[in-house]
């Protein structure tokens, strides 16, 4: 018989399984005499944010308990002047656009601006919209809890560096992130079929966000090429504007209007708050379009699937019923909108007769018929006279927007600093400053423009005799100026919560995958726990554990009601950033935080030309898209280790307080 002594090994050896469910406790280290287990308070000792959705002050914004904010955070108080061209994508400023002249929309677009309070370390989170009208954001404040039924709430928690942060934004080795939230999945009586959830049903069920809040919106102005190939399905670009500043209606509608079938009484009121109430468009005028998904932007109760084609305002249209219809030897233009001095809104065109018109033309304005409602024009009797009344559209075809600091929107890869470096200042210029005339104090601001060229030079310059010199090279050297990659700017900075219709937890993250080729290289990552997990139309207490360590990693860890429910995979570690571009053209964009929902991306983006809705999907939009149906209550932010008899005292305080 063999020797087997030699084979015989006495020591235990004990290994955990990572990918399997474990939790348990091998020191007591954060135990201690002063914590009530049994739930008969929250824990809060390292609670950093705290958001009672059962007190919202109304259903626009919503604020973090001043009582709870991180100990670095900072606020200095200072004013965002570039917001608003970021701020209208997200419904931050509003306006309705089929009822807005172009001076208008100049002065939202170019002059608001937002004041960020000194010492107000709070996290503010703004109800999100939008300003092209394609998508509904239904949500209800009901005084305990807030209902999320196709919208949700988002707001930045930093700007530049050293003026306003209220939560971290980097995650060192070793660290530790709880995000707690007290939730009911809860399907909901719909109340619109045109929220994100339609468009992006694989999105439904996203009510947390952290990263982004879009890419970068000016990569229309930059990339007017579209060198990804994202318009196949357009022809016009954003930046298609014909004479004074108006639409060419002959390639897209201008007025969406609603409520097309409304009938006219005889005696209108004064109230014409519905003044777009016109069924302005003939089926006649509309034909099938093989990209288009719902057609959000066409409000008429017709097929989905249709949309404009030759809407000429110079010609009769036959659902037009309001005023005259047109004839030859007339040379004015029907429109939807009211004329006459009377009439208590903003003129969005005006009438121009041919000389010589008589009464009739008058007659044909008169919009409401025998009683003169308008037809008189206030009193004024004179068209001209009347008209001089009216403010004449702002042309704003060629209008350029800079930053407050001087930058051109449309301008990519500018850089700058401020300096009162001596050094760089004196005898460096022509006029440069000398010790002469320098005043102490005095500060610099110095910029320049990163460039894209990566060819050779000395192979271009004066090799031939047409070769390139220093005065023509910056011709080949400028020829790429505004490239701009949109992409890089959101590899690990998307972060998402989701749970299924099915009842599944789980998370979605948007990183970098640099096997694929051309320039999106953005891979999705996501996992998610078994289903029923979440029970639907009950109160669940979900805490995710987020912890950070080496070779850039993190894992996730998901309770529900106390109960470890699912561990994730290693994942990427996630890596909250701004763009890659000027800060005053990102304001609000980077270092963004969504509750009851994900993110817009640039599905709402309005650009110089606002009339023309959005014509790219990018990934934000394709992955971030959609929210969370249902109610929430609550939701908090620790950084530190909450272990698991801190998590079910939460569940249990929680369990007190919707009771």
């Amino acid at each position: 018989m063999a020797n087997l002594k030699v084979n015989n090994h006495h020591i235990f050896r004990l290994r955990i399984n990572e990918d399997e469910y474990w939790d348990f406790f091998i020191n007591r280290d954060l135990y201690s005499n002063n914590i009530i287990w049994n739930g008969d308070k929250m824990y809060d000792e390292c609670l950093i944010s705290r958001v009672n959705l059962g007190e919202c002050p109304g259903e626009d914004i919503l604020y973090s308990d001043a009582k709870y904010s991180w100990e670095n955070a900072l606020s200095i108080g200072y004013t965002l002047y570039n917001i608003t061209y970021l701020g209208v994508d997200n419904g931050l400023f509003t306006f309705r656009k089929d009822r807005i002249t172009n001076g208008d929309f100049v002065r939202i677009f170019q002059e608001n601006k937002l004041r960020l309070d000194g010492g107000d370390n709070r996290l503010i989170l703004h109800r999100v919209s939008g300003n092209t009208l394609q998508y509904d954001y239904p949500l209800h404040c009901l005084g305990d809890k807030v209902a999320f039924n196709g919208g949700f709430y988002q707001g930045f928690f930093k700007t530049e560096c050293d003026k306003y942060q209220v939560l971290p934004s980097k995650f060192n080795d070793g660290e530790t992130y709880n995000l707690e939230f007290l939730i009911n999945k809860c399907e909901l009586e719909k109340e619109s079929d045109r929220t994100l959830n339609d468009k992006y049903p694989e999105n439904k069920g996203i009510f947390f966000y952290i990263g982004t809040r879009a890419e970068n919106k000016w990569i229309y102005q930059y990339d007017k090429d579209d060198i990804d190939g994202l318009e196949e399905c357009y022809e016009l670009g954003v930046d298609d504007f014909v004479e004074n500043g108006e639409i060419d209606k002959k390639d897209y509608i201008i007025g969406n209007f609603y409520d097309v079938d409304i009938d006219f009484e005889e005696d209108p009121p004064l109230d014409i708050d519905n003044y777009t109430n016109f069924n302005y468009y003939s089926d006649e005028l509309y034909e099938i379009d093989k990209c288009d998904w719902l057609d959000m932007s066409d409000y008429l109760e017709i097929s989905p699937t249709i949309i404009p084609k030759t809407i000429d305002e110079n010609e009769s249209h036959i659902t037009l019923t309001w005023c005259c219809n047109q004839t030859d030897d007339k040379d004015y233009i029907l429109t939807p909108y009211f004329v006459g001095c009377s009439c208590p809104i903003r003129y969005k065109r005006k009438y121009v007769p041919k000389e010589g018109y008589d009464d009739d033309f008058l007659s044909c304005l008169t919009v409401f018929g025998e009683d003169d409602y308008i037809g008189d024009f206030g009193g004024l009797g004179d068209l001209e006279e009347c008209l001089s009344y009216v403010e004449r559209e702002l042309d704003i075809t060629d209008f350029e927007y800079y930053t407050d600091n001087g930058f051109n929107l449309s301008e990519a890869n500018w850089y700058y600093f401020y300096t009162d470096n001596k050094f760089l200042m004196f005898d460096r210029t022509k006029d440069g400053k000398t010790v002469q005339n320098w005043e102490e104090g005095t500060t610099f601001m110095y910029c320049g423009r990163r460039k894209h060229f990566n060819g050779n030079l000395f192979i271009l310059m004066n090799r031939t005799k047409t070769g390139y010199t220093v005065s023509n090279i910056d011709s080949v050297i400028n020829e790429n100026a505004n490239y701009y990659n949109p992409y890089n700017d959101l590899y690990n900075n998307a972060f998402a919560l989701r749970i299924t219709d099915d009842g599944e937890i789980g998370y979605r993250l948007l990183t970098v995958d640099c096997s694929i080729s051309g320039r999106d290289k953005t891979a999705l990552i996501e996992g998610y726990s078994s289903k029923g997990i979440i029970k639907e139309c009950e109160w669940s207490t979900v805490n995710v554990r987020m912890d950070f360590f080496g070779g850039n990693k993190m894992r996730l860890m998901f309770y529900v009601n106390g109960k470890l429910v699912y561990i994730s995979r290693e994942l990427p570690r996630l890596e909250l950033k701004a763009l890659d571009d000027l800060y005053e053209k990102q304001e609000g964009v980077p270092y963004n935080i969504s509750i009851g929902g994900g993110t817009q991306g640039l599905a709402e983006t309005i650009q110089y030309n606002y009339m023309l809705n959005p014509t790219r999907v990018y990934p934000l939009e394709k992955h971030f898209a959609g929210s969370f149906i249902g109610y929430m209550k609550d939701f908090k932010i620790y950084n530190c280790s909450m272990e698991k008899m801190i998590i079910e005292n939460n569940y249990k305080w929680n369990q007190k307080i919707i009771a």
